[in-house]
């Protein structure tokens, strides 16, 4: 069986190097979807990170989806006759324990949006702002 600890270090590990990345995220460069991302919005509800530009937020949401994937996988190949509910479970419980995991790490969550992510959607608004006012 998957040891509980496990999923813990590398949830930590996958917030740990969203926050190191952070100061690199560049709103300017991300990319535009014609689709919307079906994930982002359920994990920035259950996080309370509604306001996080989901270019900055969906890289922390695919982190922990892939730990999850990867964990349900492990599962897997221990138990290979597991259901298709019973492997849903297994994901809704993960999912359920990574939010309170990551739910722990919040100060620092916030202390890196403050300093990394709002400075830079201030800069981007007083720049739209300054082109409206040209035009």
């Amino acid at each position: 069986m998957l040891r509980p600890y496990r999923l813990e270090r590398e949830i930590e590990r996958a917030v740990t190097q969203w926050i190191d990345w952070l100061p690199r995220w560049d709103p300017a460069t991300a990319r535009r979807r014609l689709a919307p991302c079906s994930s982002c919005p359920v994990w920035a509800r259950e996080l309370q990170l509604e306001d996080v530009p989901h270019g900055a937020l969906h890289a922390l949401t695919t982190s922990l989806d892939a730990v999850i994937t990867e964990h349900v996988r492990r599962s897997l190949a221990l138990q290979p006759y597991l259901s298709d509910e019973d492997v849903q479970a297994l994901r809704d419980r993960w999912h359920g324990e990574a939010i309170t995991w990551v739910v722990r790490q919040y100060t620092q969550i916030l202390r890196a949006l403050d300093a990394f992510v709002e400075p830079k959607v201030q800069h981007m608004a007083a720049l739209l702002l300054a082109d409206i006012q040209e035009a």
